[in-house]
């Protein structure tokens, strides 16, 4: 089996180096990574890991990379593919370490039956803290119980992936237009309705990784977050998002990055709260893992051996299976609010659906009434032309406009 691990980097130096020795510990076989214009020393990095043959790097530019996300992370997927022949494909960012539940990293991928294409894995948060000095691993170590974000995605080989922006969902390139079909009332349901069932690629019902998630390291990388954010990107969010973005902006405005950064690093109290009523929990897997991780550089990539990468994080069965347990629970709570999420959004849709209709027929009739309006000020205005009166002024107007000329 070969694992390879896509990764689209700008401006990630201060996690950058922990995410590649990682990786290429617990099991990675190759980094093919995309760097977007990295001024902060990322990019000397990653050319480091080429160098020793460990990565493959691209180099593109667009300051709007939210835009380009999905475009770029499909062409690395199909890349990983073509000239690497992986059997899996992890779709990873700098900030996110997808960490095994049980057993060991290259057991969870194969421990997927074949007939499942991809793997879904949850993706807690570790909250930011307040203590600004030292390494990000030794000072974040409280995190969520639950996974509140978007679930990611790593798939097998596959040609025409197409790998949706932040790597959430996974198409095939040759999938039709359309969706597969909605439950529904079956007596508004062809009989023989044509099936969509090989053009989806689907996850298999289980869920042996999780993703220990890093967001917010810093203030210093948190204001470097949000001014590329509020400047640097194009402004595609509406509703909420688009609110949340102002009010962002306004508070980078005021300077008061600092208070929001504040109220989402817990003082003590707060942390201690939320570990008694199993909101958060205390998470030191990765730093424990980290503190002796091998480095990948010190050995030329002929001298390496599995043995040297993987296995290093596996854990006592017992552990493992009250950790798949967890994990399961945790998919389940996700796609669930995900679901409830995208009902909520429909129905916002048919909302504002309905209310464009009735605005738009409120339009409509006061065009209508314009319209007669209008027609029966031609009529009056036709009729005294026709009228003596009006002839006469019709005559004295073409008498004064020729007098004129």
């Amino acid at each position: 089996m070969k694992i390879v691990m896509t990764l689209q980097v700008r401006d990630e130096v201060d996690i950058l180096e922990a995410n590649l020795r990682y990786h290429l510990a617990q099991g990675v076989d190759f980094v093919i990574a995309l760097d977007n214009g990295s001024q902060d020393g990322s990019l000397e990095i990653l050319q480091r890991y080429a160098d020793a043959g460990l990565l493959h790097l691209v180099r593109k530019h667009d300051a709007d990379q939210r835009r380009q996300q999905g475009t770029w992370q499909t062409e690395l997927a199909r890349l990983a593919l073509a000239e690497f022949e992986a059997d899996w494909v992890i779709n990873n960012d700098a900030d996110e370490f997808w960490w095994p539940v049980a057993g060991d990293f290259r057991g969870a991928f194969a421990s997927i039956p074949k007939q499942y294409t991809s793997l879904a894995a949850p993706r807690p948060e570790f909250l930011p803290s307040r203590e600004q000095d030292g390494d990000f691993l030794e000072r974040l170590v409280i995190r969520e119980a639950r996974s509140r974000s978007l679930h990611k995605m790593a798939q097998r080989g596959i040609p025409d992936i197409k790998v949706g922006r932040g790597s959430h969902r996974l198409f095939r390139e040759s999938s039709r237009e359309g969706s597969p079909r909605r439950p529904g009332r079956p007596i508004f349901r062809p009989v023989l309705e044509e099936a969509y069932d090989d053009d989806l690629l689907i996850p298999a019902p289980r869920w042996p990784i999780r993703i220990l998630h890093f967001p917010l390291r810093s203030f210093e990388q948190f204001e470097t977050r949000v001014r590329k954010a509020l400047y640097q990107e194009g402004p595609l969010l509406t509703g909420k998002r688009a609110d949340a973005r102002r009010e962002m902006h306004d508070a980078y405005e005021a300077g008061r990055l600092p208070e929001l950064y504040a109220r989402m690093a817990l003082d003590d109290e707060g942390i201690e709260a939320g570990l008694r009523v199993g909101k958060l929990v205390r998470d030191t897997s990765l730093r424990d893992f980290m503190a002796s991780c091998p480095d990948p550089l010190a050995r030329p990539v002929e001298g390496r051996r599995d043995a040297d990468r993987a296995g290093t994080a596996s854990r006592p069965a017992a552990d493992g299976e009250r950790e798949l347990a967890r994990n399961a629970e945790d998919m389940m709570l996700a796609w669930t609010r995900s679901e409830h999420a995208l009902a909520a959004d429909r129905g916002n849709y048919r909302r504002q659906a309905r209310r464009a209709r009735r605005e738009l027929e409120q339009v409509k009739r006061k065009k209508r009434r314009l319209e007669r309006k209008n027609t029966e000020l031609r009529r009056r205005l036709a009729a005294a032309r026709r009228s003596r009166p009006g002839r006469v002024r019709d005559r004295a107007a073409r008498l004064l406009r020729r007098a004129r000329g």
